[in-house]
């Protein structure tokens, strides 16, 4: 991928809302806000839909048959956006996310839905890849702290309002219409996105990019283990789970092990460690919410309108958190940015970590507890989740852009579909044991603070190695 000649680095007129940048700037954050409405809308309305079209006993796959083809379409985007026009790769993906959209929409039955879901899955990895590969490629090193923050801001906004709006619509007309009603913002998005992105130039395949095909096969491969594997606690009996359970893990962590730069699993500085601990912070932290907010509706004595009052203020501190580094980046240049990095992942262990304990020594999470924990996990959170993207994208091999992105984004959401299902195994593991749902939850929110916890250590053995792209 090639882009217009960038500013040079000391030029004080550059920014993302520029003229060079404006439209892309916004077709990338209509975008992400697209993606993030259709998945916030479906978490919100997904009892009313199951009941409906009869899927109650197949409930959690209405989410494990969007994530599985979402790490296929992840890692194809990020192939392709390096190898062909980034506009192709785009509509290619907004256009299956519409059909997916349609089809779900009209399904008579819950496997015609999983069909739509998988091509909503399939094209929305598809367009953040795409997205990412941009930002990547596009903005200057200086710029991306601020594009990030703004992706950011893009899926908060949907998180505050989306829920509501969806809920009102499938409570008092059909959820079908709120599927319907995506098509036309799509529709618009199309036109005002895509001349932003024809203006980005490619230069065919590099002389680097290799194993296109060998990527594809293994992104198909990582899906159907990773299905395998968060199938398997839900089989009974027991020895047919656990065989199903092994056969996935021995798919997946090669498969992953290939997809991911080398040495990811080891954070190996700078790059793989990077995104080691980005993936490792977004999965704990989604393990955490998880099973905070079960936590605080089953024993925490509040409501599921009050408990999700916890995930607004901490949508309000990920925020903050995410124009803070953009701004601090600005200030004090990509030197710091290990440091932001680090501070930001003890503030998520922190605040986690104080949610986690309160559950374990008062067997009880106090509501007061929960919003003040999130709201210092979510500051964190937002200090780090877009300092390791800028980190990474520095550090991308020329060329690779696309690759790149897609392995960040592919951490981050294979963390968080293997960090949740686990937490869910540990949870009927709990209650088959009789430790309590006390203890049970414990054990699931504790598994999201480890998570964040090794989350640290990738970032503390990435500094050891940091090179600032400015030297």
């Amino acid at each position: 991928m090639s882009v217009p000649p960038r500013s040079l680095p000391g030029a004080g007129t550059a920014s993302i809302w520029d003229k060079r940048h404006r439209s892309l700037t916004i077709g990338s954050i209509l975008a992400v806000t697209i993606v993030a409405l259709q998945g916030i809308a479906v978490a919100t309305m997904a009892p009313l839909l199951a009941e409906d079209i009869g899927g109650r006993s197949l409930y959690g796959w209405i989410f494990t048959s969007f994530i599985l083809p979402q790490i296929i379409g992840t890692v194809l985007a990020g192939q392709e956006v390096d190898r062909r026009p980034p506009s192709h790769v785009f509509i290619f993906n907004l256009v299956l996310l519409a059909i997916g959209c349609a089809i779900s929409a009209s399904a008579p039955s819950i496997y015609i839905f999983f069909v739509g879901r998988a091509l909503q899955g399939f094209g929305s990895g598809g367009t953040f890849a795409c997205v990412y590969a941009i930002v990547s490629a596009v903005y200057d090193d200086r710029l991306r702290p601020s594009m990030l923050a703004t992706i950011s801001t893009a899926f908060v906004v949907p998180s505050l309002v989306g829920p509501a709006i969806a809920g009102f619509v499938a409570e008092h007309y059909s959820w079908r219409f709120v599927f319907y009603g995506f098509l036309p913002i799509i529709a618009i998005i199309a036109p005002l996105t895509l001349p932003g992105y024809r203006k980005v130039r490619h230069h065919g395949p590099s002389a680097d990019e290799t194993g296109g095909s060998s990527r594809l096969l293994l992104s198909v491969v990582l899906a159907a283990a990773t299905g395998l594997f968060l199938a398997g606690p839900e089989l009974r009996p027991w020895p047919l789970a656990a065989i199903v359970t092994v056969a996935g893990l021995s798919g997946l962590v090669p498969a992953l092990g290939r997809l991911l730069p080398e040495g990811t699993f080891r954070a190996r500085p700078v790059l793989p460690a990077a995104i080691a601990a980005r993936g490792l912070l977004f999965g704990g932290f989604i393990v955490v919410e998880t099973y905070m907010i079960f936590s605080l509706k089953e024993f925490g004595g509040v409501s599921a309108t009050v408990a999700g009052t916890a995930l607004t203020t901490g949508s309000l501190t990920w925020t903050a958190g995410s124009l803070l580094q953009a701004r601090w980046d600005r200030l004090s240049g990509p030197e710091r940015r290990p440091f932001r990095l680090n501070l930001g992942l003890c503030l998520a262990v922190s605040g986690t970590a104080i949610i986690f304990g309160c559950v374990v020594i008062f067997q009880d999470l106090w509501y007061a507890v929960a919003v003040a924990g999130w709201m210092i996990a979510a500051l964190g959170i937002g200090l780090t989740y877009p300092t390791a993207a800028s980190i990474a994208f520095a550090h991308a091999p020329a060329g690779q852009n696309g690759m790149v992105s897609s392995s960040a984004l592919l951490a981050d959401l294979f963390a968080f579909s293997v960090g949740v299902g686990l937490g869910g195994a540990i949870l009927a593991l709990g209650e088959s044991l009789a430790w309590g749902t006390e203890s049970s939850a414990a054990g699931a929110i504790g598994l999201g603070v480890l998570m964040i916890s090794l989350a640290l250590v990738s970032g503390i053995r990435m500094r050891s190695g940091y090179v600032s792209p400015s030297t």
